[in-house]
């Protein structure tokens, strides 16, 4: 009997939804194992995208309009809670698309991990639309997360940068984008719904280390991901546009994001969430000093993982490097 898999995707006025949902379904060598727990914050024009699907008891939808929308970490964490007991947890967004035999591809992976707190994870290939609206995809090879610039001053943002071939799989940082492991994960390490937007991969895979799971890069180049999408898709809506253009909704985003950066400080000073020693003993293992916004010197040679056992590293941080 296999096993099931519960694929969570979190949308927002989204119209690559369905054809997301209808990709992993098509597919999937195991259709019948698979389970979805979609968060759909839709807007007047996706609200009836997932109809087809109500019936099918593989879905569980949580419906929520557009303006009652509160960021990533709240819509990510919904869709935890829709988790029921499945064996494996993929998540992935809501505008991405699926190789044959993604499902059993993803499977025997994680298997040969031979870590039963594994989670596969990092950014997958991209795909786009060419000037016939036809899809094309772009081949890339495995890569690792690796921080390469700072947001609003102090968050670190990621760059995926090619895994050599003789570095070890096992990383430090999920994407929001493309995690797939133990259900377990989902209520071990239910997402921090305060986060609004950026920042949520730092502080996710802080929260997934000090529960002892450990990220891997993914080898298998089984799902593809559509990026810079006010480039690739015509009707691609933004959160942040979205509230930012709303008299009324303005302050409340502005409230969210305010927020959003208490919570994320709070995490990084061992505040929130996690100790000042967990924090510690995480900057050590990724080689980035949180206060300072510097990374070890060897940060961008992909050596194997942990990049340090002490804090000894502190004293040879280099800056950030742009990555492209």
């Amino acid at each position: 009997m296999h096993r099931t898999i519960l694929v969570k995707i979190a949308s927002y006025r989204d119209d690559e939804l369905p054809k997301t949902v209808a990709s992993l379904l098509r597919a999937a060598k195991y259709p019948e194992r698979l389970r979805f727990a979609i968060v759909h914050q839709y807007g007047p024009e996706t609200q009836t995208m997932l109809d087809m699907y109500r019936d099918d008891m593989r879905f569980r939808l949580h419906d929520m309009n557009w303006r009652e929308a509160r960021g990533v970490g709240l819509a990510r964490q919904l869709s935890d809670r829709l988790y029921d007991g499945e064996d494996f947890f993929l998540q992935i967004d809501s505008h991405m698309r699926a190789k044959q035999d993604w499902d059993e591809s993803l499977e025997q992976e994680w298997m040969q991990l031979n870590d039963p707190r594994g989670i596969l994870s990092s950014y997958p290939p991209a795909y786009h639309y060419d000037e016939h609206d036809e899809e094309v995809y772009e081949a890339s090879n495995p890569n690792r997360l690796v921080p390469h610039e700072l947001h609003s001053g102090f968050i670190p943002i990621f760059f995926g940068k090619e895994l050599p071939k003789t570095t070890s799989k096992r990383g430090a940082f999920a994407a929001g984008g493309l995690q797939f492991g133990p259900g377990q994960v989902c209520l071990d390490v239910e997402y921090e719904p305060r986060i609004c937007f950026i920042g949520e991969e730092f502080v996710h895979s802080m929260r997934l280390y000090a529960a002892e799971y450990r990220v891997y890069s993914v080898e298998g180049r089984v799902l593809s991901h559509l990026y810079l999408r006010s480039q690739n898709q015509k009707n691609a809506h933004h959160f942040w546009q979205d509230f930012q253009g709303d008299t009324e909704l303005a302050q409340v985003y502005t409230a969210m994001n305010t927020l959003s950066h208490q919570v994320i400080r709070g995490y990084f000073e061992g505040r929130e969430g996690l100790s000042s020693a967990q924090v510690s003993a995480f900057e050590d293992f990724v080689g980035v000093d949180i206060a300072t916004g510097k990374v070890h010197e060897a940060t961008y040679q992909i050596p194997d993982m942990p990049m340090a056992t002490d804090d000894s590293w502190r004293a040879r941080t280099i800056e950030m490097i742009s990555q492209q």
